[in-house]
């Protein structure tokens, strides 16, 4: 059986706008940070989030929409990478300083967390 063909949108043509839409939902950008993580693809399966299935297909899709993901089948089994060097390329920079923000926020948010466990004097 032959792979399944996805469409997946020429970079030339994606506006700004709608690749910072599609990273501005907490689950999509969550999903953009652990492709990011890794080098190469990870199937569908192995994507995990306490989400439905249908769910996580509906936040894939918009990010392969947006030009972030690239999407493969291979028989029943779907896999799915970031395209950052093709970002990079497009929009130099804004993947690592989207994640960069989201790290320090992430470490903000850590730091209130502890404040509030202290032991109030």
């Amino acid at each position: 059986m032959a792979p399944r063909e996805h469409a997946h949108p020429a970079l030339r043509e994606v506006e700004l706008v709608t690749v910072l839409a599609a990273l501005a939902e907490p689950t999509r950008l969550r999903i953009v940070r652990m492709l990011a993580a890794l080098e190469g693809e990870r199937a569908w399966k192995d994507i995990d989030l306490p989400i439905a299935q249908s769910t996580l297909s509906h936040h894939l899709k918009i990010l392969r929409n947006a030009g972030l993901v690239q999407n493969r089948t291979e028989g029943t089994r779907c896999f799915v990478s970031l395209r950052y060097e093709e970002l990079e390329g497009r929009f130099p920079g804004l993947l690592e300083c989207v994640l960069a923000c989201r790290d320090s926020m992430a470490a903000s948010e850590e730091e209130g967390a502890s404040a509030s466990a202290a032991p109030h004097r």
